[in-house]
């Protein structure tokens, strides 16, 4: 009889031990958005690339520079280059969530890349973007990989018969 009053015991220690250990999401959540908010902040205040360097894992990669050969700083400058005069990069999440065990997290939303267009004009684009951020040893997110989607023209048939 001994060992049903023990597990009673055993349960009443770990249980409340065990729900500590669960990550708290929402927390986690403000924390990645604060993430992302921060990494674009930095990209209009230091440069677009002193960004995306500073925000990156070290083992961050990018599905455009062929991840498998380039990795970390050099993907980022490989894929970032040297800041353009002119340049800029703005984007905000519109969603964020994170993984179960609060390793992962990850945002989505929209982008827009201004540049001097011809004669003065400037030139704007558009698109979707997606982070994903990583927790690391220390605490820190940092993203492991960062991938957009320009904004597709509406097709010249759709324009027309409408």
């Amino acid at each position: 009889m001994k060992y049903p009053s023990l597990l009673l015991t055993a349960a009443l220690v770990l249980v409340p031990a065990l729900r500590s250990a669960v990550p708290d999401r929402e927390r986690l959540k403000i924390e990645v958005a604060r993430m992302e908010d921060a990494f674009c902040a930095m990209a209009q205040s230091k440069g677009i690339l002193a960004a995306f360097e500073y925000f990156a894992a070290p083992d961050v990669a990018f599905i455009d520079t062929d991840p498998r050969k380039f990795r970390g700083l050099e993907a980022v400058r490989a894929r970032i280059g040297p800041d353009q005069p002119g340049v800029t990069l703005t984007w905000s999440a519109l969603f964020t969530d994170v993984s179960d065990d609060g390793t992962l997290g990850y945002n989505y939303g929209r982008y827009e890349s201004r540049r001097a267009g011809q004669n003065g004009k400037a030139s704007v684009h558009t698109g979707w973007f997606l982070t994903i951020w990583k927790r690391q040893p220390d605490g820190s997110w940092k993203y492991v990989m960062d991938n957009g989607a320009p904004d597709q023209p509406a097709p010249l048939a759709a324009a027309k018969k409408s």
